[in-house]
């Protein structure tokens, strides 16, 4: 009878860790795309600003809105920018977003938004030079943001995957506990 109960056990219990584990490891993933290691943050209103990128890839250039900023504009979508590595002197070619749809518009825990303007690939690590060509469309009060790009997609799937891993660890628990109980 011992034997049947540990069995019976088994697979909630199982279902349950398997679950907490994949948890953990989505919200680490979500806390990356919230709060990115790379981040590079400056004033909106400055001239040529330097910058370092750790990794080759696609970034985004993202405009930070202060909290409790209720009429933020639009101007700022028809922002465009002159992206230099400074180590080779070539151009990274900047993409304006525009008004599309499909972005990740972030928030952190300041009320500050993050709404993206436009991306770069950076072909290879190294020191780089942004210069905004029509500063004037952008509040003196705002902040840039240059971080990694994050694909929609990508971040559905994730949330899509935290929702699954938390309801197969509250399931296991739950089945765990009905057994323990002999409720099952």
């Amino acid at each position: 009878m011992a034997l049947e109960t540990l069995q019976s056990l088994a697979v909630p219990a199982a279902t349950a860790i398997a679950g907490g584990y994949i948890l953990v490891l989505r919200v680490t993933r979500l806390r990356r795309v919230i709060v990115p290691q790379v981040k590079h943050r400056f004033s909106a209103a400055g001239g040529p600003q330097q910058f370092v990128l750790p990794a080759a890839g696609r970034y985004t250039i993202c405009v930070v809105i202060p909290p409790l900023t209720f009429i933020a504009g639009t101007s700022h979508f028809s922002a465009s920018f002159a992206i230099t590595n400074r180590d080779t002197g070539a151009p990274c070619d900047y993409r304006s977003h525009g008004r599309a749809l499909f972005q990740v518009r972030r928030s952190d825990m300041r009320g500050r938004r993050i709404i993206p303007l436009g991306s770069f690939n950076c072909d290879a690590p190294g020191r780089f030079e942004i210069v905004c060509r029509n500063p004037d469309v952008i509040r003196q009060n705002f902040e840039l943001e240059i971080s990694p790009h994050v694909s929609a997609i990508r971040l559905v799937a994730l949330v899509l995957a935290t929702i699954a891993s938390s309801t197969v660890l509250i399931g296991g628990v739950v089945l765990s506990a009905l057994r323990v109980t002999g409720a099952i």
